[in-house]
């Protein structure tokens, strides 16, 4: 019976070690080309609409999620995001900047977005900025994030207009 439980102590340990490394794929980045790039901006422009502006994704929807999804993003060939601004402001009266634009690495095959919100009030600046990196591009659904595809922290959920 002892000569039993090595052969099957073995087996479990390399379904449970072949069930693990598949897991480990399924979170690993995506590498997007050139054409890849044409789901996000149509050869010409795209827009978008914010779903969701996530802090954590698991639970934690970003107080300025409002003033996000209110506005249309038209995704560009040169890098550039054109934001509409929509009724909604992230700050206090009409003076806030709202710009965006992304970064294409091709030697990583990497997407990164960089998203500014502000106001300039007298001598005052207030601004928001940070920069997530493209975790899922489809033709209808775009995820930017700071995690990955199972774990997504800070996010940007775009749906197609």
């Amino acid at each position: 019976m002892n000569k039993l439980k090595l052969p099957i102590t073995l087996t479990f340990l390399l379904i449970l070690f072949i069930a693990c490394s598949n897991d480990d794929e399924d979170n690993s980045y995506e590498i997007y080309t050139i054409e890849d790039l044409n789901l996000l901006h149509n050869n010409s422009s795209k827009t978008w609409e914010l779903e969701a502006y996530y802090q954590n994704y698991d639970n934690w929807i970003s107080d300025q999620n409002d003033c996000f999804i209110d506005d249309s993003y038209i995704f560009k060939t040169d890098n550039e995001v054109e934001v509409i601004s929509g009724n909604e402001n992230c700050y206090f009266g009409n003076s806030e900047i709202a710009e965006a634009s992304y970064d294409f690495y091709e030697e990583q095959g990497e997407v990164w977005l960089t998203m500014i919100r502000g106001e300039i009030t007298d001598n005052l600046v207030n601004s928001t900025s940070f920069s997530l990196k493209l975790i899922e591009l489809k033709e209808d659904r775009m995820v930017f994030s700071t995690g990955d595809k199972r774990d997504y922290k800070k996010a940007l959920i775009f749906v197609k207009n």
